[in-house]
């Protein structure tokens, strides 16, 4: 399978709406990886606080018999229970040393029969974290085409491959990539978008369905620890792709202790947004 590379520049007024950047260029020194003796965890949770805003569905326009008629928004999922908040990005803002990252981060396209969460047509991982000098590994698991998309934070392409076959995996790198919340997107299904994030250090996690995230085997010492969350109101429209408003980001200032577990907890939203789409799928 041929991996196409596109270098060409994409137009601003698109993509400066597309690109939701909180990265500063500075926190991308080399990184030493060490073995960590005395490390510490990092743990809680992000919860929702107050009324859940109703998300409404994405319209599809592709491969309706297949995708069906709209899709499930991924922008906003909130545990009933629990009110525990999924896809939010938790990050050590820097991190000079440390444990050594994955060989290999992953993402996936479409309904795979052994992971309840996922949904045809649709990112399992909406929020995709990876360190850059690592691999990525892509997988389609729909019986249609679908074709990743991945953007640079000066908004050029980075990686725009076709993926026809079902259960293929790719496997590729993005060295280039850098910033936490780029947009990646199927350039065939417009409601599929995703958020990136860049990091030459891996401390990091996204919060699962009840909200829960950890960052384990932090080396001792004072961070800022960040939590991410993108917009979940649709402002506007382009070529009938969605995009949405600002992200939702605190930021808190710790300290880890040898062998200690340092619990957590950010309260969202920043603001108070108000969504008023009923479907959401046309300018």
């Amino acid at each position: 399978m041929k991996v196409r590379r596109n270098t060409g520049r994409i137009a601003g007024t698109v993509m400066s709406i597309l690109l939701g950047r909180t990265w500063s260029g500075s926190a991308f020194a080399d990184y030493e990886v060490i073995e960590v003796s005395a490390g510490g965890t990092i743990k809680g949770a992000a919860i929702w606080k107050g009324d859940i805003p109703a998300v409404p569905p994405l319209k599809v326009f592709a491969d309706m018999d297949v995708c069906g008629e709209t899709a499930e928004s991924p922008v906003l999922q909130i545990d009933p229970q629990t009110k525990g908040l999924r896809f939010v990005l938790i990050y050590l803002e820097k991190a000079e040393k440390g444990k050594a990252p994955e060989a290999k981060y992953s993402l996936h396209m479409g309904k795979q029969k052994a992971v309840r969460t996922s949904r045809t047509c649709l990112f399992q991982e909406h929020v995709f974290p990876f360190v850059r000098t690592s691999q990525i590994g892509i997988t389609n698991f729909d019986e249609v085409l679908h074709n990743p998309h991945f953007f640079h934070e000066k908004r050029s392409s980075l990686l725009n491959i076709a993926m026809p076959s079902p259960d293929r995996e790719v496997i590729t790198q993005l060295p280039r990539a850098q910033g936490v919340g780029v947009r990646f997107q199927c350039d065939v299904h417009v409601h599929m978008n995703g958020w990136m994030a860049a990091f030459p250090h891996p401390y990091f996690a996204v919060t699962d369905s009840e909200g829960r995230f950890e960052l384990t085997n932090v080396p001792p010492g004072t961070y800022t620890l960040i939590a991410w969350h993108e917009g979940y109101d649709i402002v506007s429209f382009v070529s009938s792709r969605p995009t949405y408003d600002e992200p939702h980001v605190i930021r808190k200032s710790i300290e880890v202790k040898p062998h200690a577990v340092l619990e957590e907890q950010f309260h969202f939203p920043v603001r108070n947004v108000e969504v008023q789409w009923k479907v959401a799928g046309s300018d």
